[in-house]
């Protein structure tokens, strides 16, 4: 009975007379002048932020680039001073020197040539 008496009200409620009208959808809004100008702005200004960050860091990169070159030439020309490494006269490359092999290259410890 109470699915009868629930499906007669439906019907009721349906049957009743009401306004059709149905409003449009909104398309799009047009932007004002101020507005858009604000915009660039944010967005010019926002853009020269991330290229000032950006160089920034590759300053920074190069610092620290230059940094670790001093620090490796520096231990090179320690290795090369104690006799573990070698480099050809001609030659920037260095080359290690296996332990019981500074009599094979006729390396004299402790003596630099100058570099």
């Amino acid at each position: 009975m109470k699915k009868f008496v629930g499906y007669i009200i439906d019907k009721a409620v349906k049957a009743a007379p009401r306004s059709k009208k149905v409003a449009p959808d909104i398309k799009s809004v047009k932007p004002t002048k101020l507005s858009v100008k604000k915009s660039l702005e944010k967005t010019r200004g926002d853009e020269y932020h991330k290229r000032i960050k950006k160089l920034s860091q590759a300053e920074d990169k190069v610092v620290k680039g230059k940094k670790m070159m001093k620090e490796g030439q520096k231990i090179r020309k320690g290795m090369k001073d104690t006799g573990t490494v070698f480099q050809f006269r001609d030659r920037k490359s260095y080359h290690a020197i296996a332990p019981g092999d500074v009599t094979k290259y006729k390396i004299k410890k402790g003596i630099s040539r100058g570099d």
